[in-house]
Order: structure tokens, then C-alpha cells, then sequence
């Protein structure tokens, strides 16, 4: 009985994030506005906490800004959630989503926003047509609005991408294997 509520907790959670992790509009005009007001905000953020990074940013083949919802019960976690690419070379944007899975150790749910540089033009192109990104991370959080604080550390298997994770909201203490997925979305790029 005590696993049947657990697994039916568990997909309850994860249909409720699965539920929260679109941009918010009625067409595609409000959703993309939605998401590059999400991409400032993330990056007026990153760079008030780290100021180094906007150089980083300006001198990078280019870079993405993602919101994320996340979920993890012990060892299953999953999530997904929205954002952009920039080409600093050209200067197109595409829009993206991602979806996340894997194994964790931990419980939470976080709503968190992911800033990736691309160090590398050929990196950059394979992310955006691609989109594979394989991480282990270490997490440890505890927010509401402006109270509270997260820690993120995160590895990628990528040499030529840095990642910054911001937690805006949730509590999490989790470490994780996992794998994401990002692609382009049809509705929102031209």
C-alpha cells in the first residue's frame, strides 16, 4: 500500500511540474515576450551576484537562458521548462524547450533559471539543432521569492559550455545523473 501511494505521489508531482513549464501568453507574440523578460531578468541576476559573467557573455560564440521546474522523490527526478539561444556571431535567437530525467538522491522541487555559455561556434550550432546535454550536478536550496538561498554546483561533460544555475523558488537537496533534452519550439521561432 505504501508504494502504491508512493508512485502515485511521485507522477502527481510530476504532472504538476510538467504543468508549469511553459512560457506564459495567449499566441506566440505574448510567449516570446514572456521568455526574453525571463532571459533579462535571469541575466540583470546573474550579473549583480557574478559581474565577471557578462564578459564572459559578450565574448562567447553565444549563450542560452532557461527557466526550469525540476521535481525529484528519492531516486527518480524529472522536469522541464523554456528559453532562448543567442548566436553572438549573427545575432538570431531561437527558442527553445527541455525536458529532464534521470536518477537523483534527493526530494524537492525547484524552480530555478539555467544560463549556458557557449565557448564554441561548433558547440553552439549542436546544441541548438541537437540538443543533448549530459550533467552532474550537486544541489542544495532553500527559497521563497527573495528570502532564503541556493547553492548550485554544475559539471558538464562539454568543455566549451559554462553553466550558472539562479534559484528563484522551492527546496531541494538533491545529487543527480541526468540527462536533458532541448529542441527547438515550432510555435515560437519563425
Amino acid at each position: 500500500m505504501k508504494k502504491r501511494n508512493f508512485t502515485t505521489g511521485l507522477i502527481a508531482l510530476l504532472i504538476l511540474t510538467a504543468g508549469c513549464i511553459g512560457p506564459k501568453g495567449y499566441n506566440p507574440v505574448q510567449k516570446r515576450e514572456f521568455v526574453l523578460n525571463m532571459k533579462n531578468d535571469a541575466l540583470s541576476q546573474l550579473y549583480r551576484e557574478k559581474p565577471h559573467t557578462q564578459k564572459l557573455i559578450e565574448n562567447a560564440a553565444g549563450y542560452g537562458v532557461f527557466s526550469n521546474i525540476n521535481a525529484q522523490i528519492l531516486f527518480v527526478g524529472g522536469g522541464g521548462g523554456y528559453g532562448t539561444i543567442i548566436d553572438n556571431q549573427n545575432g538570431t535567437q531561437t527558442y527553445m524547450k527541455m525536458a529532464e530525467a534521470g536518477l537523483a538522491l534527493g526530494i524537492g522541487i525547484k524552480d530555478f533559471r539555467e544560463i549556458i555559455i557557449f565557448n564554441s561556434p561548433a558547440v553552439l550550432y549542436k546544441f541548438i539543432n541537437f540538443g543533448w546535454d549530459l550533467t552532474l550536478s550537486g544541489d542544495a536550496a532553500a527559497k521563497a521569492g527573495s528570502k532564503g538561498g541556493s547553492v548550485g554546483v554544475e559539471t558538464d561533460f562539454q568543455s566549451d559550455i559554462v553553466i550558472y544555475q539562479i534559484t528563484k523558488n522551492g527546496i531541494a537537496l538533491s545529487t543527480s545523473l541526468a540527462g536533458s533534452k532541448y529542441w527547438k519550439d515550432k510555435e515560437l521561432n519563425y
